[in-house]
């Protein structure tokens, strides 16, 4: 099985404040979408902000290790930093049970709403123009229960991992960006 990829738990609530803040998720999200080294310019044009706001939060993001110095380049006889999102996995620490619980449930219940609702508009973008063009897979819900047992639970968490940690850059010119969310855990009975 192929290793994973590091992981950075967040258990400070200096961390968890940092990464939680819903600006900062956004910068996150469009620098991985872009899947390429940008400077804070290009993230301030892409989100409406000033430039100064969006290197700001991507210091803050250094910070905990989510964004990472890539190059330097001249533009415009100007030395431009371009920064890339670090290729690790974020574990808020949901397992944990401290000072900071309420805030880790707190900042789960937004990601998994605003991931719903962007999938929620890809569907409902995607039916109104299905209806002129031939069907396409442009994504799925699944829900359901898996009788596993705790071996084959854990191995299907790193299939799916290893999976994806595989596929956070593009390789070629003809892959685009899929947002997941995956969520595996024992059901209570």
């Amino acid at each position: 099985m192929a290793s994973e990829k590091p992981t950075i738990r967040l258990e400070t609530e200096k961390q968890l404040r940092i990464f939680s803040l819903p600006l900062r998720q956004k910068i996150l999200r469009t620098m991985r979408m872009i899947g390429k080294p940008v400077t804070s310019k290009d993230i301030a044009d892409r989100l409406g902000i000033a430039p100064s706001s969006a290197r700001h939060h991507l210091n803050r993001l250094k910070e905990i290790g989510l964004v990472e110095h890539h190059h330097y380049q001249s533009i415009n006889g100007i030395r431009a930093d371009f920064l890339i999102a670090s290729d690790v996995n974020v574990s808020i620490g949901t397992d944990i049970s401290d000072a900071h619980t309420a805030e880790r449930e707190t900042a789960s219940q937004v990601m998994l709403a605003e991931i719903s609702n962007r999938f929620m508009g890809t569907l409902s973008s995607r039916r109104e123009k299905a209806s002129n063009a031939p069907q396409q897979f442009f994504g799925d819900l699944l829900g359901g229960i898996a009788h596993l047992s705790t071996q084959d639970a854990e191995e299907l968490y790193h299939i799916v991992r290893n999976f994806l940690d595989a596929h956070t850059l593009p390789k070629t010119s003809d892959e685009t960006p899929w947002e997941y969310a995956f969520l595996l855990y024992e059901a209570e009975q």
